[in-house]
């Protein structure tokens, strides 16, 4: 997953907007949702590669990749490249056009 990357981790918040970090490293990815409570961690396995393990209301890892997923498909072009349409009802970021995928911002 590219959290290492300043715009993936952007893009991983807009997914999972109230969930944090806490113990992110070149090993081990941790994210813990503060209203939820869920969990997502990941730990090496023996073959280079990661397992995630996954806990509480949220599928906080499934937001996230799903989201990196979009962006990556878009070409993981820059910030400059999202927009944001807020109305009465809604506040939304979006990657390309209003009509393209984008992610709700909690109001």
């Amino acid at each position: 997953m590219e959290l290492a990357d300043w715009t993936g981790r952007w893009v991983a918040q807009l997914a999972a907007p109230s969930a944090v970090a806490i113990g992110a490293g070149t090993d081990r990815v941790v994210l813990r949702d503060t209203a939820t409570g869920s969990l997502a961690y990941t730990t090496p396995d023996d073959h280079g590669g990661h397992t995630v393990t996954q806990r509480g209301p949220l599928r906080l890892w499934d937001q996230v990749e799903g989201a990196i997923e979009t962006w990556h498909a878009h070409g993981s072009p820059h910030q400059s490249a999202f927009g944001l349409t807020v109305t009465p009802a809604e506040e939304r970021v979006w990657l390309g056009s209003p009509d393209s995928p984008g992610w709700p911002l909690p109001v």
